[in-house]
């Protein structure tokens, strides 16, 4: 994304084409929202969404293991509790976590606008994740608004992934804000969702492959939720995935 008013968005020829390359607003919108840079509008999601469990142990918890004593009960002379000191709270540790669940959560808002463009409930909850008034903000609002008014939508493919190779931290709670690199690898189709080709086809407009790594701001706000405030695209690459890797079994 580069900071800035969008630049003019030059739109498709007329009529149904099996392929119809899109000549636009010189748009990337992938995991993140912010991707932009010039070239083929490329306007996708990408299909991994991290999640993250914690297994806690009886004895963890300070819970019994759910046994019965057969011994005897004794009775021994009281002695003063001991109270451990609390582990210091890991703050770096908890904004990365928020970010990352963020991030997924930026995804999934993301794909069902895409591939409704024209639902506004579901294009008010993609624009919930960015920060009011913020420049990608108003850019996301304008390529999904660009979707809709051209009957435009994002077929999603399996194959689609993205990895958030590191997070740094700039400050922590109750104003945390962040950087979190993402690398993302795109093969969704864009399909005229209106119009149909004269075989009863679908019309693509845009099916390429594409990767990219893109640094996303995340601010933390007033009532703790994190929303996009910025980013930058590092690099991408027509045609190619020269992300890491796709995580096994995700």
């Amino acid at each position: 994304m580069r900071p800035g008013s969008p630049p003019h968005r030059r739109l498709p020829k007329a009529g149904p084409r099996h392929m119809t390359r899109l000549r636009a607003r010189n748009v990337r919108i992938r995991t993140t929202g912010i991707e932009r840079q010039p070239g083929y509008v490329r306007i996708r999601a990408f299909a991994v969404i991290a999640t993250l469990s914690v297994c806690l142990t009886t004895a963890a918890c300070g819970g019994s293991s759910g046994g019965t004593s057969n011994s005897p009960s004794t009775t021994s002379s009281a002695r003063p509790t001991v109270t451990a000191p609390a582990s210091p709270i890991d703050g770096a540790a908890v904004v990365r976590a928020a970010v990352t669940t963020a991030q997924a959560r930026y995804y999934r808002a993301y794909r069902a606008a895409a591939a409704s463009p024209r639902d506004q409930a579901l294009v008010n909850a993609l624009l919930a994740v960015y920060v009011d008034g913020s420049v990608p903000a108003r850019n996301e609002q304008g390529d999904i608004s660009y979707l809709a008014s051209h009957g435009y939508v994002v077929r999603p493919s399996a194959n689609d992934y993205y990895i958030i190779e590191n997070i740094t931290v700039d400050a922590l709670p109750p104003a945390g804000r962040a950087t979190a690199t993402v690398c993302g690898y795109d093969t969704g189709v864009i399909i005229d969702g209106v119009n149909h080709a004269p075989d009863g086809q679908d019309i693509i407009v845009n099916n390429t492959p594409s990767s990219g790594r893109t640094h996303v701001v995340w601010a933390q706000q007033a009532d703790g939720t994190w929303k996009i405030d910025g980013g930058d695209l590092v690099s991408s690459w027509e045609g190619e995935n020269r992300c890491p890797a796709r995580p096994a079994g995700s």
